[in-house]
């Protein structure tokens, strides 16, 4: 396929409702990650599942975080992030990080945290962890789209912690 796509405004009756996205999007199966953030002596995180790669050259990911999450402060303060795809046997830390009003520090006394090259909290354990600087933000809605230029990656062996119609799932083997 060549070319690009022009887009169209929506035909009348074409819009879906929040909801009805909502709906839709909890039935697609997501590996669980943990955004974390470190800026002016502060750390904190967020749970997440909206993540992909972007690009390989240069190594990008793209995150999705609420504008609302009080870890997207950091991460405009430091321009730096961390995400960190958990384990199977990392569903507590997810919990943790996805609970509202909960400290950051609270958050990080789960788990074994060190730091690689932004100094941002990476996750030991973890399937694997992305080391990014902001290559771009962007709002939509409401949310902040981050693209992160990876600097620092760890690998695991363990298998991914997913998520799918509001609970963690474990992949199942064949």
């Amino acid at each position: 396929m060549t070319g690009s796509a022009t887009p169209q405004p929506p035909e009348a009756g074409g819009t879906i409702s929040a909801e009805e996205y909502t709906l839709a999007m909890r039935r697609v199966v997501s590996p669980v990650a943990v955004i974390t953030a470190a800026h002016g002596g502060e750390r904190n995180g967020l749970t997440a599942t909206a993540i992909c790669s972007a690009t390989t050259e240069p190594p990008t990911v793209l995150v999705c975080i609420n504008r609302e999450a009080s870890a997207l402060r950091l991460v405009d303060g430091a321009g730096s992030f961390a995400v960190n795809f958990l384990s199977e046997t990392q569903s507590d830390i997810a919990r943790a990080f996805s609970t509202r009003g909960l400290a950051g520090e609270t958050r990080l006394r789960l788990g074994s945290w060190t730091t690689l090259v932004t100094g941002v909290p990476v996750l030991t354990g973890a399937v694997s962890t992305f080391d990014c600087v902001v290559a771009e933000s962007i709002p939509v809605g409401t949310h902040q789209i981050l693209l992160g230029r990876v600097v620092g990656v760890t690998s695991g062996e363990d298998s991914a912690l997913l998520y799918r119609d509001g609970f963690f799932r474990r992949v199942a083997p064949e």
